[in-house]
């Protein structure tokens, strides 16, 4: 059996989540340790970046900080190593500083492969590398959200607005309250802050918004236990990324109304991929599945046809594949 690590920013806190839609499932897949790189760098576990010289695997999701963590680990141990561009190809091309960029190029040149998350990334990365590269993306729970979260429910007539962790307004938002409003059905929306609520409560003096609920699920098991409750997801977002929350609609049995920058939106809802500032087909799509209830079941059908790509099984084999 492969030794598996996995090395992340996610918050030493949360280092042991296990059957969430998050990077951490890669360690639960794959039965291996998971190490905050941050952390790591600074001491705080008391380990030589020799040790992971006793793991088979270590796979390092890339963030500014951790693009010298990873050239540590590949060079002071004898561990395989996968670099996993865990986020939009245009922050790592376009964002990131020059003197860093050229590190990460270093990076992925002498690690043994490279993950990415959308098939759009790949002649990007295999133009600044030799290595294999391969779309792995994130394995999904779906057997924990079927199985002990989110049964069948009667779904309420209300939109869950998907517009990131953290990012309630952020990231075209004003887009999805325009769509939203043009809809006429009440939203639902995560937010982390007041200033969430108080951004809505200011934009309804000139955008005629239907009711909001507000809610605050830190803990995904919470978060997608509520997404269960609601009719209908809408998330117009510019960034061309995998796309959690498309999965997350799907695994609740729920259409999913999404940009198909979104890899997991054009795979799953093919018939419902919108431009991300189109409101006028968003505001059409919508009101079809609210009134044809067999468009509705058909867009739900295709999805469950497409779910098993998204699995466990089959993501950690599209990592082995890669790597072997």
């Amino acid at each position: 059996m492969m030794k598996f690590c996995l090395v992340s920013q996610t918050p030493p806190s949360d280092l042991e989540l296990k059957d969430v839609n998050r990077v951490t499932q890669w360690a639960t897949v794959m039965q291996g340790a998971h190490y905050n790189g941050l952390a790591f760098d600074n001491g705080d576990y008391d380990l030589p970046y020799e040790y992971f010289s006793e793991f088979d695997l270590v796979m390092v999701a890339i963030r500014l900080e951790t693009i010298e963590i990873g050239l540590k680990i590949k060079r002071q141990s004898t561990a395989r190593v996968l670099v996993f561009l865990d986020g939009e190809m245009e922050h790592f091309i376009s964002h990131l500083p020059g003197d860093k960029l050229v590190r990460l190029i270093e990076l992925i040149n002498l690690a043994d492969g490279v993950g990415v998350t959308h098939e759009y990334s790949i002649p990007v990365v295999r133009g600044l590398t030799t290595k294999p590269v391969g779309m792995i993306g994130v394995p999904f729970p779906l057997k924990r959200v079927r199985e002990e979260l989110c049964p069948p429910v009667e779904k309420k007539q209300a939109i869950h607005v998907g517009c990131g962790t953290g990012k309630s307004f952020n990231r075209n938002g004003i887009v999805n309250l325009s769509a939203l409003a043009e809809i006429g059905l009440p939203g639902v929306v995560d937010v982390w802050g007041p200033e969430d609520i108080e951004y809505v409560r200011l934009i309804k003096k000139y955008i005629p918004i239907p009711p909001i609920y507000f809610s605050h699920t830190p803990r995904w098991e919470d978060y997608v236990v509520q997404l269960n409750n609601s009719f209908l997801g809408l998330h117009l977002d510019y960034r061309q990324i995998w796309g959690r929350f498309a999965l997350d609609c799907a695994a609740v049995r729920m259409p999913c109304i999404a940009p198909d920058n979104f890899y997991t939106q054009k795979t799953l809802f093919p018939r419902l991929c919108v431009n991300y500032q189109d409101i006028d087909r968003t505001v059409k799509l919508a009101q079809k599945l609210i009134k044809n209830n067999s468009f509705y079941e058909e867009t739900i059908s295709y999805a469950e046809s497409q779910l098993a790509f998204f699995s466990n099984e089959a993501a950690k084999e599209r990592l082995l594949n890669l790597v072997s």
